[in-house]
């Protein structure tokens, strides 16, 4: 690894913003306070460079990674550049670059620091991929309050390519990168899976730029070659239209405030939200979970998007957990036999993708 390319990745995460840590990721980072500790951990990755919450990304890295990285950033702060070269050369010992899974929390859009707590509902998969050599990012994403689509996509592909431009220094595989998430994390996720290989889109006359430009890295791309979509919202304007299921009436729709407007008004928009729309040749594999008795996003939320995978001969598996709820408050959608499939669906991909 080239020493330039290390010192000013290193330099670029503490410039990047004066709030990021590096150390030991206690139990806010896990989202719980039984994971005490981890030991190599990078937290608060500012990954366009703009200083704002909603732009922060937190790195685990495996547990077979021989190297700490815990305290680069203050060797960094403190120009101790020859310890920060012999880890360095250790890093190029390893010889090694580990695939990566994302993980996007849910918020109906409209948060913009969950990534504290991304973790929280899949902990024990969390450690099993750590041991298997996987690293796991943990993301903000701009929120729609202040932000409307296409800005949580552009975050996430901006993201994407931070990773991607770095994976030299961080030890990543540029080659395999996963996507998951949570109800509106979910869709983002679907999403990223669904218009990788594309930059723009055109529907009905409306254009729309689906890489953005935010970030250093524009030489890469926001492509991602698998997707995890834990019950997101995929056709906003059947949400009420699920049979067997009602959704409870809001104060505030959360779909008016993705878009910026009315869905009954903003019909060629609320497409474009749709992951369905983008879907093509290129579209990785999926693997899908919803609960039955789900009333935030109906099940058929994820069975038209499966049905839509299906019929366009892509790979997608659809799991359908009959008494599962919304968050999985109720302990049945993040049910271990759920994480287990979603570990050796991750793995599997990753084993394949080397073929």
């Amino acid at each position: 690894m080239n020493n330039k390319i290390f010192i000013a990745l290193i330099f670029s995460l503490i410039t990047f913003s004066s709030q990021s840590q590096w150390g030991i990721a206690y139990g806010a980072g896990w989202g719980n306070a039984d994971l005490k500790s981890y030991p190599n951990f990078f937290s608060s990755i500012d990954y366009v460079g703009d200083g704002i919450n909603g732009h922060r990304l937190d790195i685990y890295f495996p547990t077979s990674m021989k190297v700490n990285l815990n305290n680069l950033g203050v060797l960094a702060l403190n120009k101790k550049f020859n310890e920060i070269n012999e880890l360095k050369n250790k890093l190029e010992e390893e010889n090694k670059k580990y695939p990566c899974v994302i993980v996007i929390y849910g918020s109906a859009w409209r948060g913009n620091a969950g990534k504290d707590g991304a973790l929280h509902h899949i902990k024990n998969a969390a450690k099993k991929l750590l041991k298997n050599d996987f690293v796991i990012v943990t993301m903000n994403h701009r929120s729609s309050y202040n932000h409307t689509f296409p800005a949580q996509i552009h975050d996430v592909k901006a993201a994407i390519r931070f990773l991607k431009g770095n994976s030299e220094a961080l030890n990543i595989d540029p080659n395999f990168i996963v996507v998951q998430g949570y109800s509106s994390g979910g869709h983002l996720a679907a999403f990223m899976g669904a218009s990788s290989g594309k930059t723009k889109f055109n529907l009905n006359g409306k254009e729309i730029d689906l890489e953005g430009s935010l970030g250093n890295h524009l030489d890469q791309n926001g492509d991602v070659h698998a997707v995890v979509d834990w019950y997101g919202p995929v056709d906003l304007q059947q949400m009420d239209d699920c049979r067997d299921v009602v959704r409870p009436k809001r104060n505030e729709d959360a779909r008016s405030l993705l878009i910026g407007g009315p869905i009954a008004e903003n019909k060629t928009l609320t497409q474009l939200v749709n992951p369905i729309t983008y879907l093509d040749s290129k579209t990785p594999p999926f693997l899908i979970f919803h609960g039955a008795k789900d009333t935030a996003v109906p099940v058929c939320q994820s069975e038209i998007l499966h049905d839509a995978l299906i019929e366009k001969g892509l790979n997608s598996r659809l799991i359908i957990e009959d008494e599962g709820v919304h968050s999985g408050t109720n302990g049945k959608m993040f049910a271990q036999k759920n994480l287990d499939i979603m570990t050796d669906f991750i793995m599997d991909q990753y084993l394949k993708s080397k073929l």
